[in-house]
């Protein structure tokens, strides 16, 4: 068969976007190139997908662009998928093109991250009328919907009424460099460590002011390390780190895989206590380090951390800061937190997630 992809997110210029769908539409389409033999794959971008991730996917994956970008889900891609005539098109980016103009739509895969614009409006400011237009359609015009969580499936079915039999969930994986044994992240201090794109829902001043307490009440020297992009970037952040008087926190930006390794491996715990995550790659990317991890009540959070963390109240930056300063002082119950988490991690992995995904391609037959 001929297999329609949408990896719009994947052709991009901005490095500051290769987090979160990037990444799980990467490491999808590099498991498909290595299991699936028998179908050839068109990934449809608006900019071309760099050489090197491109030779990764393998020989069955060509990279279709389609320009211009203007109008590109509703008219551009609609009028390429129109002339390709795919027979199942993967909408990766939960977003699913106009089928208006076609004799024949393919039968389509939704994949759904996140309903987060639902739940918190006002921290989606200048995204929030398109993320609501295009994942309505894309709950509609799908003949099956993947969503990474039973949090996801159960907003789908309260925001949009979309019927559960239409709903199949599946847990994504991250890259096999997360992992406990590795090269460990030198630093002259222990420190606390965030990573996530730097937006409202992440809860990033939370973190800010829940180490400030920590500092406060557990009297030692750690610092913060800061890992994300400022695409969307939370303005409170600066004002709360005004106060780092000490000069604990370092913001680091985007970081490559390979230091990201390190940099987890290196760091007393993992702090993510977002006011709502769809999924949360990083807080799997952590436990496969073999770090244990703070996280919120919230979300899907509590769906992947599961007792192999401490789940807090992310509204509350006491109750966080509390959380650190009781893996600091509890060497055991670190410890045990990391063996929980690192045998909960059997439960996400991406080939387990391809293989969900050509199942659902192979209905198709």
């Amino acid at each position: 068969m001929l297999i329609g992809v949408d990896a719009g997110c994947l052709g991009i210029k901005d490095k500051r976007l290769k987090v979160g769908v990037y990444q799980v539409a990467k490491n999808l389409l590099e498991s498909l190139g290595k299991s699936d033999k028998k179908n050839r794959y068109l990934l449809y971008s608006f900019y071309p997908i760099e050489k090197a991730v491109m030779k990764s996917f393998g020989p069955s994956m060509k990279n279709v662009v389609v320009t211009p970008v203007r109008g590109w889900m509703k008219i551009w891609l609609p009028m390429r998928v129109r002339k390709d005539m795919p027979d199942v098109f993967l909408a990766l980016s939960q977003a699913v093109p106009s089928y208006m103009p076609f004799r024949k739509k393919p039968y389509t895969i939704g994949f759904v991250y996140d309903l987060a614009f639902e739940k918190f409006p006002k921290m989606y400011p200048s995204s929030l009328s398109k993320l609501k237009r295009e994942t309505l359609n894309a709950a509609e015009s799908s003949d099956i919907i993947l969503a990474i969580s039973e949090n996801s499936k159960k907003d789908l079915i309260k925001f949009y009424r979309t019927k559960s039999k239409k709903i199949q969930v599946s847990y994504p994986g991250v890259s096999k460099k997360f992992k406990s044994i590795g090269k460990k992240y030198k630093s002259k201090k222990p420190y606390f460590l965030f990573v996530g794109a730097l937006k409202m829902t992440k809860n990033v001043p939370g973190i800010l002011r829940a180490f400030f307490y920590f500092l406060e009440k557990a009297h030692l020297d750690f610092e913060l390390y800061v890992v994300g992009v400022d695409k969307w970037f939370d303005n409170e952040i600066k004002h709360v780190s005004r106060y780092d008087k000490g000069n604990n926190i370092k913001f680091l930006g985007f970081v490559k895989e390979d230091k990201l390794a390190s940099l987890y491996r290196g760091s007393t715990a993992f702090v993510s206590p977002s006011f709502y995550e769809g999924f949360g790659l990083p807080i799997l990317e952590a436990m496969k380090s073999g770090v244990p991890v703070i996280g919120g009540k919230t979300g899907s959070t509590p769906e992947v951390l599961g007792n192999a963390g401490i789940l807090v109240n992310p509204k509350d930056y006491k109750e966080i800061g509390e959380a650190m300063r009781d893996i600091v002082k509890n060497p055991r119950k670190r410890k045990s937190m990391i063996a929980r988490g690192l045998k909960r991690t059997s439960k996400f992995a991406m080939d387990k997630f391809c293989e969900d995904v050509l199942n659902l391609i192979n209905t198709r037959r």
